[in-house]
């Protein structure tokens, strides 16, 4: 009994290994460039994966071999900017990868009730998006809720002023970003605040929010993870529990914003507006697809806006220079009852912006996506319709050969009458590229803009503490990424 099992196990070992071999120097993808191991294994983008270096450990392979690279038996990453305007274009074909169904933990079985976040067929997509489009719209945003978050960012402010007073004058900035940021959503989406603000600190539903945002990546990636995540419900510790219960948690604050939003007729949200758009159509949504677009608008609005107001404050407390340019022109331009349009005429806030963007959007990573039925060919390669395509914003960000000194934060590439080529155009993505952009484009605009200037107006003597280094500040990637040490200190005098 004993050989017999040993015997079978090492004929599958010997199958499997072979399958590989084979897979690696045969097919399509053997003369795509790349480490030696990248035909045989996805083992090393699996652990930096693990170790929050996912985005590094690919940018690396770009760096050494170009910007067309094997990463993983099956999956190719493109850095060149022609190459990732045709995978993104709308009507190219390409399709979203599996691996967004995995992250929000949806069932690719399960059309009908998909967060449009994860669908992974365009059509479908297009017709859930066209449901939230005019809510998400510049001129609505403005219209309804310009007023609610310059109020929402001013008490955020405020509030960072009565932590510091409490700690010696120091203030963890990313925080308070944090929790100003789910009161945004929470109120925009659904027509009633978190109040998270009030609280101060994480509560479970933010908590939630954070774990989702990490394992979610990991889970995506790793299969086996999913069932790891499992295994936690038979430990009796409420620490493991509230880990095993995040996804849950974020479900049911979910059922409960939809039930407001459908009790209060009067409310102005973008999920009414949803609803509503949804009852004008034959066949509208089921619950279940509701209650995970709510979800996706939850975890959409928290982290990213906060990641990347945290980035920006860094960045500019970081060089004494442009901390008193931007000071001088927030005095000069600025009227003290300014409006969303008053921050749009100031070149050199926004220049911060779109520079904090391009090295610290709070996405940088994969954007995997499978070529359409019968595959397609992209620089020069053949890529079958079951290869992962992806490509990852912290290397088109990066590319030496479209941006002169990657690495240095230069907010002059975006001052006006600097010239802008097409393929900086075309590699800019902090919010993604297509007809998949984030839809909340212009909330988190908004917010990065009221947030800048107030933060940067309140407190013109802040600095950095001592604790927050560019170590602390080196950016941890799991799906989105966060500082090393997970906060930002400053100190408000």
């Amino acid at each position: 009994m004993a050989s017999t099992i040993l015997v079978t196990l090492s004929v599958a070992f010997i199958f499997c290994v072979s399958k590989a071999l084979i897979r690696g120097i045969s097919g399509p993808l053997r003369k795509v460039p790349g480490p030696w191991y990248t035909p045989f294994t996805n083992l090393p983008l699996k652990w930096a994966t693990i170790a929050g270096r996912r985005v590094y450990f690919v940018d690396s392979l770009h760096r050494k071999y170009g910007d067309i690279v094997r990463i993983a038996p099956n999956e190719v990453c493109f850095r060149d900017p022609a190459a990732v305007k045709e995978i993104h274009r709308p009507a190219s074909g390409f399709r979203k990868d599996k691996f967004y169904a995995k992250f929000a933990d949806d069932d690719v079985e399960d059309k009908a009730n998909m967060q449009s976040f994860c669908m992974i067929e365009n059509k479908p997509h297009a017709a859930r998006r066209r449901l939230m489009a005019r809510a998400f719209s510049k001129s609505e945003v403005r219209r309804h809720w310009e007023g609610y978050i310059r109020n929402t960012v001013s008490y955020a402010v405020e509030k960072m002023k009565g932590d510091a007073d409490a700690h010696a004058g120091e203030v963890d900035v990313m925080k308070w970003w944090m929790l100003m940021a789910a009161d945004v959503s929470s109120k925009i989406s659904f027509g009633e605040s978190f109040n998270m603000l009030d609280l101060g600190e994480l509560n479970a539903y933010m908590r939630a929010v954070q774990r989702i945002s990490k394992l979610g990546g990991i889970a995506a990636e790793l299969s086996f993870f999913k069932y790891a995540l499992e295994a936690l419900r038979f430990v009796p510790i409420p620490s493991v529990q509230e880990v095993f219960n995040s996804r849950q948690t974020i479900m049911e604050i979910s059922a409960r914003a939809i039930d407001n939003s459908k009790s209060s007729s009067k409310s102005t949200s973008i999920f009414n507006g949803m609803l509503a758009e949804s009852e004008k159509v034959e066949n509208s949504l089921p619950r279940l697809a509701l209650l995970r677009e709510a979800r996706g608008l939850i975890i959409a609005g928290s982290d990213t806006t906060a990641i990347t107001l945290t980035y920006l404050i860094w960045s500019v407390l970081s060089r004494p220079q442009l901390h008193k340019q931007l000071l001088e022109e927030l005095q000069a331009k600025l009227p003290n009852n300014f409006a969303d349009e008053d921050l749009e005429e100031l070149p050199l806030m926004n220049a911060i912006i779109q520079e904090t963007l391009r090295l610290y959007g709070a996405a940088p990573g994969t954007l995997p996506r499978n070529p359409p039925p019968g595959g397609a060919t992209l620089g020069g390669v053949y890529l079958s319709e079951d290869t992962i395509v992806s490509t990852q914003a912290w290397s088109l960000h990066r590319n030496p050969e479209i941006w002169k000194s990657p690495e240095e934060f230069d907010v002059t590439r975006w001052l006006p009458g600097v010239e802008m080529t097409d393929a900086m155009r075309n590699s800019f993505s902090p919010f993604g590229l297509g007809a998949r952009m984030c839809l909340g484009i212009h909330i988190a605009e908004m917010e990065l803009r009221m947030g800048t200037a107030t933060f940067f107006r309140s407190y013109p003597l802040a600095r950095l503490a001592r604790s927050t280094t560019d170590e602390s500040m080196a950016p941890v990637n799991y799906f989105v990424i966060k500082p090393k040490m997970n906060n930002c200190k400053v100190l408000l005098e």
